[in-house]
């Protein structure tokens, strides 16, 4: 009965468990496929289409029934939940163990989530792993308010405003308001909004422009009070000039008249402009601005002296402007826009249609209006500006309300950069052209640093789980398996919050391993004091267990403190640490102190550990360990002096760029010409790099890479002076051209997705022309939706094009209007007599009919094709380029050539849309006959083979190099702060705080003058510090984050020791000599265990990391080694002296050991 009576007092309690757990299963699955089936089945009715043709696919919808991926998402809800409750109690049946039911469902089921999450989720990796980019840019600060407030426009009195605003309340009010908000009173406001609200807003226009889809996974955010930080993954560097471009332009598109000299109501302005000195460009009357100079596009207006029998034109030392008048009281810009598309103009060349919202077209309306050629014939030329940029200024003909065409682009990678920029709408602050920091990593680089971290990890798991076994044998296999499952719990939770693996996290990985078996270790030598004592088994587990447990909280506290700080205050590239640190240490502690007691309570409970034999190297001791500390603190006071006379002797040089701002380039010298260090480093002081702060190190020991890094914050200049002093030593890119023949019709129609847009066969990556995709498309398929006819246009058939060939042109658009704007399609009073809606329920029968009628032609058939090889080498340095980035390279050498629209097809069977990964081999086909394309295959393999391999490049620019520092030096601060408040409580008096932070100190600066002796050192034994792996280490963000791990793994010991003085001390009211060298050698073996494992997975990481991690390494080998020693020499010798002088002699604490 007594055995029974705990089961029968746990039955309502587990009965409400099973309950709670019900009801979480219920909420879990609605919330799981609730986004799944609210999934429209069905594809949108298109607009203007039969009737006939939604009732079918409505109907087809039907049929589908409920979404697979909604009754997946339940089921796996189910397996997680209910699977593990079920078969946790089976298991606490047959084991006769019913108080254990709901542990086994905790276990079975975290870990069964884990592992799905793993196995369905994806895991991430940061722009350092996979390739990709780091930006910071900089709000631009413009002196005082250019883009004023709009002033009334002379042409306009207030009646005729008052009229026309009537008008637009009778005619239009309800469409207006149904519309949007007023952009341009949204855009005003922008000025009244603080500093966080402008900063949201722009990151959100941020990431319109440069992931609008979501799929480039680009993190932007706050950096400082005026920076933004853009991380853009998985890209290389040919593809991220088009994303920086759009990052910079502001985007701000207007409408203004241009000034003329034909016009008497100009020539005051004129006169006014004509005398403002050369540096200032606004023209003010009364305080308000009425015009300004702005730079014009010569390519479009010709030189200064062609453009100005059209403008009113100035040369300064810089470029010629034109000036353009703002006083129209209008203020048409892009916030009025509804959209923007690809065109051409009457003459074929590239060109973007506008079109303007209700706002915009009464606006835009009023301003074409106002500006009607004169009597005498003279005409207002309307000027198109992007970014206070003319780009064109078409004659005004007739009144034209809502639309426009924008023309004299260059290619069509100019216009859909245009309509990408307009369609996504100007940013609320303009950035800076030029980023104040900039760190790239090409993918291949990213790929070696992986394949290290897997080694480092696997070969630290391996050496932690052999000793555990060895030294404490049967127990040492359930920590392995405490070990693994701490492992997968770690992964599975990276990949539930999606949070990104980057080079220093797997750092991180790595030093958790060993960290996470000091949880054992400490249990496990709790279990033996009792076992010693007498106990039995059971007993001593359960003993060992609960003893432990609130010093393994305590000391954990303590790195979470740190793994907290670094994850708030560090930026991204070290972030990934905090992050791997602070689930580290959660995931120990639960698998240390409940998944493995599970293991033990079964093992015992069945019989299969029937006793605890462990190894025991380190026996009872009887040191005065305390009467050493006069010693012990002289010694560590000379090795501080003579790391910080080192510091101090090295100055700036002791710093990396991340704190002095600068530049930081990879070379990889060819493997026929590998140089040595020391010619390498000669070779360089003679550069301007030399004096520069120039610092060398050497990655990998086969004399072929190495990393330099300069003062120098000009990127591309220090890869000039490397590519001139080193010249053909250095690797080079390699493109091999495999014989380009006539293409063969259904050569590669299997590999290119025709069904879907063709923006995935179309070089640019960017929506087609609506002719394109009625020539590709023969029919809408479920899910697609045909275009809606643009007013006052219908589509023509295609311009005749050569047999074989796809069209030379998109199809004319035949405007419905009765007197076009010279220049540019313009809506007319035609628009009301119902021309335009006819057209407009026209297009979708015009559009039907070409598709179902058209014959679907291949758009190669004619050109050629030809494979591209991308030679690989057995570092893996060149190992092939991605399919954006050889897109990239094909579009560049298409536009010097003057083909920019030819479409071509990048493909390899192995390829997946949206993949990142770099293949050795492309086969290309492009709508060229294969002289053409021969040309253009050479072009790109001529640039390419003469293009330095540099893996890595970054810049670091002063001011964030300046609050980089601060940010170290604030999170040290944070750290030791939080310690000493935790300790304090803790153990109920602040001299156990200071004692540990004396040891903290003393752990840091020994460190810091290991890392500055680290140049002598190199100097002075070269040969002995190349065997030791010792490079001119210096600091930077991610030796900074290895002290603030130092700062919280130091003190784990730390509490260890003074967890057992408080309890060896009991209710005594005095801190003696003899109470801490008891509790020192009562605690010896645990503290060299804990130590000796996790510096087992340092050295590792210290060997096997790689270079971008190896001063990172060498500071943890050095601070733990110092830790272990100064939790024995320092921190209880200033713990005493404290007592001793503050307490009176007596310490007077009396509360209970854990």
């Amino acid at each position: 009965m007594e055995f029974q009576s705990p089961v029968r007092h746990a039955s309502p309690s587990f009965q409400k468990l099973r309950g709670a757990l019900a009801l979480t299963v219920v909420l879990a699955s609605a919330y799981f496929a609730a986004p799944s089936w609210a999934q429209t089945p069905t594809a949108p009715a298109p607009a203007q289409a039969p009737a006939a043709a939604t009732t079918t696919s409505a109907a087809g919808g039907e049929d589908q029934g409920l979404n697979p991926t909604a009754v997946r998402n339940v089921l796996i809800v189910i397996a997680l939940f209910v699977v593990p409750i079920v078969i946790g109690n089976i298991l606490a049946k047959s084991l006769k163990m019913p108080d254990y039911g709901w542990k086994f469902a905790v276990a079975i089921g975290t870990l069964a989530a884990a592992a799905v999450v793993v196995a369905l989720g994806e895991i991430k990796l940061g722009p350092d792993l996979s390739g990709g980019i780091t930006l910071i840019y900089e709000i631009e600060k413009r002196e005082g308010s250019e883009q004023a407030a709009p002033v009334e426009a002379p042409p306009l009195n207030e009646k005729e405003m008052a009229a026309e605003d009537a008008e637009l309340e009778e005619e239009g009010a309800e469409e207006v308001a149904e519309d949007e908000k007023d952009p341009a009173a949204e855009k005003e406001g922008f000025a009244s909004l603080n500093r966080s609200d402008t900063m949201a807003a722009l990151i959100k226009a941020l990431i319109e422009r440069v992931d609008p889809a979501g799929t480039k996974e680009v993190s932007i955010k706050k950096f400082g009070d005026d920076q933004i930080e853009i991380i853009i993954p998985k890209a290389e560097k040919a593809e991220l000039e088009a994303i920086e471009r759009r990052i910079y332009t502001a985007g701000v598109l207007e409408f203004r008249i241009t000034a003329s000299r034909q016009f008497d109501q100009h020539r005051a302005i004129i006169e006014l402009a004509e005398a403002l000195p050369a540096n200032q460009n606004i023209i003010r009357i009364d305080g308000k601005e009425v015009a300004r100079w702005v730079e014009f596009d010569e390519k479009q207006f010709g030189s200064a002296e062609q453009a100005a029998g059209t403008l009113v034109v100035r040369t300064t030392s810089k470029v010629p402007q034109a000036l353009v008048l703002t006083n129209d009281g209008l203020n048409v810009t892009g916030e009025y826009l509804r959209s923007a598309s690809p065109d051409v103009d009457q003459t074929g060349r590239p060109a973007v249609t506008f079109i303007f919202n209700s706002q915009g077209a009464f606006r835009f309306e009023r301003l074409t209006r106002a500006h009607q050629p004169a009597p005498s014939g003279a005409k207002y030329n309307l000027g198109i500006l992007l970014d206070n940029r003319l780009l064109s200024a078409p004659n005004l003909n007739a009144v034209i309300s809502d639309r426009g065409i924008i023309e004299g682009l260059d290619d069509q990678a100019e216009v859909d950069f245009l309509v990408g920029i307009l369609n996504a709408g100007s940013l609320p602050a303009a950035l800076n052209k030029v980023p104040i920091s900039r760190a790239q990593i090409s993918p291949t680089l990213g790929q070696l640093t992986i394949e290290k971290g897997k080694q480092a990890l696997i070969i630290s798991l391996a050496l932690v789980a052999l000793f555990m076994v060895v030294y404490y044998k049967k127990a040492g296999l359930i920590s392995w398996l405490g070990l693994a499952a701490n492992m997968l719990l770690i992964l599975g939770s990276m990949v539930l919050i999606k949070a990104a693996f980057t080079l220093p996290g797997l750092a991180g990985l790595v030093l958790t391993v060993g960290m996470s078996v000091d949880a054992n270790v400490l249990i496990y030598e709790r279990i033996r004091d009792e076992l010693k004592k007498g106990a039995a088994l059971r007993m001593a587990i359960r003993n060992g267990f609960n003893r432990a447990s609130q010093t393994i909280i305590d000391s954990n506290v303590t790195n979470l403190i740190t793994g907290v700080v670094i994850y708030k205050i560090a930026p991204d590239s070290v972030k990934g640490f905090g992050v791997t640190l602070v689930l580290g240490i959660l995931m120990s502690v639960f698998t240390a102190v409940f998944l493995t007691r599970i293991l033990f309570d079964v093992a015992e409970r069945r019989g299969w550990l029937k006793n605890m034999s462990m190894r025991e190297f380190i026996g009872e001791t009887h040191i005065d360990f305390v009467g050493w500390r006069f010693a012990s603190i002289a010694a560590s006071l000379v090795v501080i002096a003579i790391g910080l006379v080192a510091v101090f002797s090295r100055g700036q040089d002791l710093f990396d760029i991340d704190f002095t701002g600068g530049s930081s380039v990879t070379i990889v010298f060819d493997d026929d010409k590998k140089t040595p260090y020391a010619e390498v480093y000669e070779t360089l002081e003679k550069t301007p790099l030399g004096s520069a702060n120039l610092s060398l190190v050497e990655v990998g020991d086969d004399n072929t890479r190495y990393t330099v890094t300069t003062i120098n914050d000009d990127v591309v200049s220090v890869e000039n002076i490397l590519k001139e002093a080193f010249g053909d030593k250095l690797k080079k890119y390699q493109v091999d051209i495999e014989e380009v023949k006539a293409f063969t019709p259904g050569e590669q129609t299997s590999a290119l997705p025709w069904t879907k847009s063709p923006s995935t066969f179309l070089g640019l990556g960017i929506a087609s022309p609506l002719s394109y995709v009625t020539l590709l498309q023969p029919a809408v398929t479920d899910g697609e939706s045909v275009p809606p006819a643009e007013k006052e246009s219908v589509t023509a058939d295609p311009a005749p094009a050569e047999a074989g060939s796809p069209p030379a042109e998109p199809p004319a658009v035949a405007e419905d209007t009765a007197q076009p704007a010279e220049a540019a399609p313009a809506s007319t009073a035609e628009s009301a007599d119902g021309k335009a809606d006819d057209a407009k329920a026209a297009a979708p029968a015009a559009t039907d009919a070409a598709a179902s009628s058209a014959p679907v032609v291949d758009p190669f058939e004619g050109g050629a094709s030809a494979t591209l090889k991308f030679a690989a080498d057995k570092d893996g340095d060149v190992s092939g380029v991605t399919h954006d980035t050889l897109e990239q390279m094909i579009s560049d050498a298409l536009a010097k050539a003057g083909k920019a629209d030819v479409m071509f097809a990048v493909t390899n069977e192995d390829y997946r849309e949206g993949s990142n990964r770099p293949m050795e081999e492309w086969q290309v086909s492009i709508a060229l006959p294969p002289a053409e394309a021969q040309a253009i295959f050479e072009q790109l393999a001529q640039e390419t083979n003469t293009l330095p391999v540099f893996p890595l490049s970054s810049k670091i620019g002063g001011r964030v190099a300046g609050q980089m520092a601060t940010s170290a030096i604030a999170a040290m601060i944070l750290c030791l702060i939080g310690i000493i408040a935790y300790v304090w409580f803790r153990f109920h008096g602040v001299i156990y705080g200071i004692a540990a932070v004396a040891a903290l100190i003393h752990d840091v600066l020994v460190t810091l003058g290991f890392v500055a002796l680290s140049s002598y050192f190199v100097n002075g034994a070269g040969s002995l510090s190349s065997a030791l792996l010792i490079d001119k280490f210096q600091i930077n963000l991610t030796l900074v984050a290895a002290f603030l791990t130092i700062i919280g793994y130091s003190l784990n010991d730390t509490i260890v020791i003074f967890d057992r003085i408080r309890e060896v001390k009991g209710k005594s009211p005095r801190l003696t000599k003899e109470i801490i060298n008891l509790a020192v050698n009562q605690t010896l073996a645990r503290t060299i265990l804990t130590s000796f494992t996790t510096l087992t997975s340092v050295i590792v990481l210290y060997i096997f990391g790689g270079a971008g991690i190896h001063a990172f390494a060498f500071a943890l080998l050095v601070g733990f080694i110092a830790g272990c020693y100064s939790t024995i020499y320092i921190a209880n010798p200033v713990l005493l002296w404290l007592a001793e002088r503050f307490e009176g002699g007596a310490e007077t604490v009396t509360s209970k050991a854990a």
